[in-house]
């Protein structure tokens, strides 16, 4: 579809102008119902809290075995602790994929249930399915790799399935709203950010549990500390990196238009992610750390070369909603301002700045302003690559309407505006009126005029009776 094949407006001065207009608008409350992130909400947090009770009562107590050996169980303290130390990589994480999804940002409830998923449903599922598999895996033999066949033939395509269903589930309950590839390879990020929490802490507390009950180990802090550098800080890109690779095969099948790259994209990618995560927990469980520094050059050069594809894919998605936004500006919707504003990052970021010293409210309306902009940019695009059909015209001229009713309540422009808006005076602050009879009348008591008389600038000619 050409920029000629968007209808013209009536009126160029009105944007409702020739939009089919819609009844009144529901309340709140009845669009919260029909909001299917809602009701997604409500089942999975629960189920977010009995996953982590249900792994708590796992691994808390103490474990013995036929054979009369026992595991220490996982005790409050070496909780707390774990939890404190694996925080800090998953706050920095999380900061980072966040200011990722920056041009079509998603809603932060999707953020927090993509997270709770990786930290708590993909944890528990993890832990139940590689148990299983690590005893139908065990051998009677005195062999020294028998412990890593689970973490190296099961634990990936596990820990990958179980990470990679958020994505699955959010692409079919939301998909008007998931348009750009960063915001999938977020999503992805944050489930992974979330699943390593919390197997960090599991980590952390069972090296300190282990430890501190083992006189033969000489510094319990020390031994702690080198797990937390390792898993912590050097190795902490392994789950992001793994699932982004899924991540890059569901927006390559999502934007295909054949239906083979469509199906074939996404198992790719997950088979490509299973494939690395294989490769990193062989290594890591059948060779020393000190023979692993090559290994460890190379994946922090893929890394990069990650990094830097992002930053590209940045630009680009940069410049394909000034593009598509300039169709609407050519049709006659959108001004030459809006393109200018909300197709660059930067300035995107600026308005988001002036709007939150503005009040929670303003800044609110925004940022849904802004959000609103460039789903319609990235419907515009879909729509040019033939991946959405011509009834998504009916989406943007929606789109348009609530652009322009954010409009009125938000903040649409910067220019010409202060940083932070002079404070309002209170009431208080305010002068006291005068009390009454004191001082003199507002107004002179002038004569009132008498006809004939001075008329004129120089009243040298008589009004005519």
């Amino acid at each position: 579809m050409s920029t000629a094949q968007i209808s013209q407006p009536k009126s160029r001065g009105r944007w409702l102008d020739g939009l089919p207009q819609d009844g009144p608008r529901r309340p709140w409350w009845a669009r919260l119902l029909r909001s299917p992130l809602f009701w997604l909400a409500i089942i999975l947090f629960p189920l977010y809290f009995w996953g982590l009770y249900d792994q708590y009562w796992m691994l808390h107590p103490e474990q013995t075995f036929e054979d009369g050996t026992r595991t220490l169980g996982l005790s409050n303290e070496s909780l707390k602790l774990g939890a404190y130390w694996a925080m800090w990589t998953a706050l920095a994480y999380t900061t980072l994929f966040i200011l990722l999804d920056r041009f079509r940002a998603s809603s932060p409830v999707v953020w927090l249930l993509t997270l709770g998923w990786g930290a708590s449903a993909s944890t528990w599922f993890s832990i139940h399915v590689n148990t299983w598999m690590g005893q139908a895996m065990a051998t009677t033999q005195a062999n020294s790799d028998a412990g890593s066949r689970a973490a190296i033939f099961s634990a990936p395509f596990v820990e990958e399935f179980a990470k990679a269903t958020i994505l699955v589930l959010l692409v079919i309950l939301w998909r008007n709203k998931i348009v750009s590839r960063l915001s999938i390879i977020t999503l992805a990020g944050l489930s992974a950010v979330g699943f390593a929490f919390t197997e960090n802490i599991i980590y952390y507390a069972r090296v300190w549990m282990q430890a501190t009950h083992d006189i033969t180990i000489a510094e319990p802090q020390e031994s702690f500390m080198e797990l937390v550098m390792l898993r912590g800080v050097y190795t902490s890109f392994g789950h992001p990196l793994f699932t982004m690779m899924t991540a890059a095969g569901l927006a390559i099948g999502l934007g295909a238009r054949s239906k083979w790259v469509r199906v074939m994209a996404p198992v790719g990618g997950y088979l490509l992610s299973c494939a690395g995560h294989m490769l990193f927990n062989g290594l890591s469980s059948t060779n020393s750390i000190d023979n692993l520094m090559v290994q460890w050059y190379m994946a922090l050069g893929l890394v990069a070369v990650i990094v830097i594809s992002l930053i590209v894919s940045m630009v680009g998605n940069g410049q394909l909603i000034r593009a598509r936004l300039a169709d609407y500006q050519h049709a006659g919707w959108l001004t030459q301002r809006d393109v200018e504003l909300y197709g660059g990052p930067l300035r995107r970021a600026k308005l988001l700045l002036f709007a939150l010293f503005r009040g929670p409210r303003t800044w609110w309306r925004t940022s849904k302003l802004v959000r609103r902009v460039t789903e319609l940019a990235y419907l515009r695009n879909a729509m040019t690559r033939g991946t959405v059909s011509a009834a998504g015209d009916d989406r943007a001229h929606q789109l348009i309407t609530e652009i322009h009713e954010l409009q009125q309540v938000a903040l649409a422009d910067y220019a010409g505006e202060p940083m932070i808006p002079p404070r309002k005076k209170k009431r208080s602050e305010l002068p006291p009126p005068p009390p009454p009879g004191a001082g003199g009348p507002l107004t002179s008591n002038y004569a009132q005029p008498v006809a004939p008389g001075p008329a004129g600038v120089g009243g040298n000619y008589p009004v005519r009776s």
